[in-house]
């Protein structure tokens, strides 16, 4: 039984009708001669035909054979548009419902195809300069066989020749003036629809970010940008972006939160490395553009659009991705001033975040976040509150575990009135208040092992480690057989720079004061940084690392001006030598950082300890079972 088309789905769709979801035949595939591939197609609904332009991203149908000659495919995703003078749909998304059958019905091609057919004649005519017949019918090759038995000559059989129509000279036109341009309103689309192949498009769509004016310098001069996200009803996404002059058209116009209609831009690849939203397309506004806002609220459309992940799914997501979380808020640090690598001050402040899922995790707020929603979090944690906390667009930095940081797209939302809110809110009230959360933004949790990369002594050499572009964090069980005593400290500036102290290496000038080449200041007196030397061993092997000041503290058990005082104003040999003894062969769990730096003319594998503590025979013994565990499922 033939499958039913759509009647009259090809008028339907031309017209503009984006709901209708049509079932349509393929009678042709004819690739375009462009420097992208792409594809055009006929269609059919039993009637009359069509033409359609597929998306690049179903070339794969063709290539793969699956749509062609016969098929019957169900559009779901189009819009028509105008191309070169002709009305043609663009297809972004078909469901193929048959691979191939017979012709359906009697379609016939619209004088708009036909003429394009004709006017295509000599990259369809053979070499004998008889142009090929088309039909839908499957009728093609009568004329041409026909043509090929006059050329045989003797046994060509008769037929009735086809009247051509009289010759009709072209009609001379003349200059009538200016041709008035069709200044019909553009018709409103989803942002899900738009694409880079439509000529007049409009969308209407709620303005969810507004981004900072930003200046720029390039080899073309200075410049200016600003961008802002959009959410439409159907849910779609996409980024506005304006240049130079358009900025100043449109950057008092645009407001957060505001209806606006927008038309007349172009659309291009979308940045990803700037642009996290879930569309492969970003809008660059034009001195054409038009941006309107729409004086009456549309409740249809949504204040913000959210795609929250549990904060333990957060631990397992990939370093600098953009995460959507919800949680509340368990603690909030004071807000501290920190030195970029550039020179350049900025302000941040640390919050936790609890949820549901049983963890927690670390927001580091940057800039204006730290004074603007900060300190109100601040205010509300200061006054007994637990505000709940959401973070649209947040940045997953995996540095010593997991914690998610703001950039200029985040935001941030204090007890938002949406459903998750709520239920959070329901949770903390009951249970979670009292409940225990275990942090993913933490070196070593107490008992768990989950954000350790275990690895032998051997391996750090064997596989490599350190080599690549970033720093191996890793783990490993080893025993320490031997300090450096020389040089086992150095002189550091004591002076803090933000939440930290300064820690360079100050000199001692001749009037007994010391002076910090990096705070450009002599001070009175210095303090005193570990910078241990010491050779760890395990099972496989033997390798040097070295420990600064915290993890220094850590194996040896005293400070570094502590030790210093011992070994050179006391001069208390033995009590040094003590100190240094009772480390040496007992077992530690070492965190390392290795990376292989530059040391004059040739590349070394540096490693640092970044935490050191002595094994704890009961969790080394889970730990142990854990592996176990592991391998006899795998078996």
């Amino acid at each position: 039984m033939a499958p039913t088309l759509t009647v009259g789905a090809i008028s339907a769709v031309e017209a503009g009708d984006l709901e209708l979801r049509p079932v349509v035949q393929v009678v042709e595939v004819k690739p375009i001669q462009r420097t992208q591939e792409r594809y055009r197609v006929v269609v059919s609904d039993g009637a009359s035909t069509g033409q359609v332009m597929l998306a690049t991203q179903l070339n794969g149908l063709v290539k793969d054979g699956r749509l062609r000659r016969g098929s019957v495919v169900q559009l779901l995703e189009y819009i028509a548009s105008t191309i070169e003078s002709r009305r043609i749909i663009v297809v972004l998304n078909m469901e193929i419902l048959i691979m191939e059958c017979e012709v359906i019905g009697n379609p016939k091609l619209s004088a708009e195809h036909s003429s394009n057919l004709i006017s295509h004649k000599v990259s369809s005519s053979d070499n004998s300069g008889y142009p090929r017949a088309h039909s839908i019918n499957g009728a093609s090759g009568s004329v041409r066989n026909n043509q090929n038995s006059m050329m045989n000559g003797k046994n060509a059989p008769t037929f009735n020749p086809t009247a051509q129509p009289s010759y009709k000279p072209p009609p001379s036109y003349k200059n009538h003036g200016a041709i008035m341009k069709n200044e019909a309103p553009p018709r409103i689309i989803p942002i899900s629809a738009l694409n880079p192949y439509q000529g007049r498009w409009a969308i209407k769509a709620r303005v969810t970010a507004k981004g900072d004016l930003r200046r720029y310098n390039n080899a073309k001069g200075d410049g200016k940008v600003f961008s802002f996200d959009l959410l439409d009803s159907d849910g779609g996404e996409i980024r506005a972006t304006c240049f130079n002059s358009v900025v100043d058209r449109f950057y008092d116009v645009v407001e957060a939160g505001k209806v606006f209609m927008i038309s007349k831009g172009s659309l291009k690849p979308a940045q990803k490395n700037f642009n996290h939203l879930n569309n492969q397309w970003e809008i660059f506004l034009e001195a054409t553009s038009i941006v309107e806002l729409c004086q009456d609220e549309d409740n249809s459309i949504p204040t913000q659009q959210f795609n929250f992940k549990l904060i333990s799914d957060v631990e397992n997501v990939e370093n600098n991705s953009i995460v959507d979380i919800i949680g509340i808020v368990v603690s909030v640090n004071p807000s501290v001033t920190i030195l970029r690598k550039n020179g350049m001050e900025t302000q941040r402040r640390i919050l936790n975040l609890k949820d549901a899922s049983g963890r927690s995790v670390e927001v580091t707020l940057w800039g204006e976040f730290c004074n603007r929603e900060g300190r109100e979090l601040q205010e509300m944690f200061d006054s007994s509150a637990f505000p709940v906390l959401a973070v649209k667009a947040g940045k997953v930095n995996d540095f010593s575990g997991k914690s998610v940081g703001t950039i200029s797209s985040t935001q941030l939302f204090i007890n938002p009135n949406i459903a998750e809110a709520q239920n959070l809110r329901d949770w903390f009230d009951r249970e979670g208040k009292t409940t225990t959360s275990l942090s993913i933004s933490k070196d070593v949790m107490p008992g768990s092992h989950r954000n350790e990369v275990r690895k032998t002594v051997a391996q750090i050499k064997d596989e490599g480690l350190g080599r690549g572009d970033k720093p191996d964090w890793i783990t490993i069980k080893a025993t320490i057989s031997f300090i450096k005593t020389d040089n086992f400290c150095y002189t550091a500036c004591p002076l803090m720079i933000g939440d930290r102290k300064c820690s360079k290496k100050v000199t001692k000038q001749g009037n007994g004061r010391w002076c910090c080449d990096r705070c450009d200041r002599e001070l009175e007196e210095c303090d005193y940084r570990y910078l241990l030397q010491a050779q760890v061993q395990d099972h496989t092997g033997v390798t040097w690392v070295t420990a600064f000041q915290e993890s220094g503290e850590e194996i040896l058990g005293c400070t570094a001006k502590e030790l210093n005082t011992i070994k050179y104003e006391a001069q208390d040999d033995s009590r040094f030598g003590e100190i240094i003894r009772r480390c040496l062969f007992e077992e530690y769990i070492l965190k390392l950082k290795v990376k292989e730096e530059l040391y004059g003319d040739e590349q070394k594998v540096k490693i640092s300890v970044v935490k050191a503590e002595k094994v704890n025979p009961s969790l080394e013994s889970r730990y142990l079972l854990d592996q176990i565990s592991k391998i006899s499922v795998s078996m």
